[in-house]
């Protein structure tokens, strides 16, 4: 039981992409007030997930957003950069 828990650990910081918490590099901002996965408002479903990704803040209305991202992070940075741009303008 031990074992699967380290695995299953390890497995999860090895997850391409992700920067821990204590990482030096800068991090551009999330620019949207909404989950770019679901289009949700952030906050409406509690606190919203937080990831860094390739020094990019993401943020998710929940959970199973993040996962969704996880299956595909390059699809779903694409969609994320997109969204950024057209509310920045």
């Amino acid at each position: 039981m031990k074992t699967l828990f380290i695995a299953l650990t390890l497995g999860a910081l090895a997850f391409t992409g992700i920067s821990r918490a204590d990482d030096k590099t800068p991090v551009k901002p999330y620019a949207l007030q909404t989950c770019f996965i679901s289009g949700e408002k952030l906050g409406e479903m509690g606190e919203p997930v937080v990831v860094v990704y390739e020094g990019q803040e993401l943020k998710f209305c929940c959970g199973q957003c993040k996962k969704k991202f996880a299956a595909d992070p390059a699809k779903y940075l694409k969609e994320y950069q997109a969204a950024a741009a057209k509310a920045a303008k």
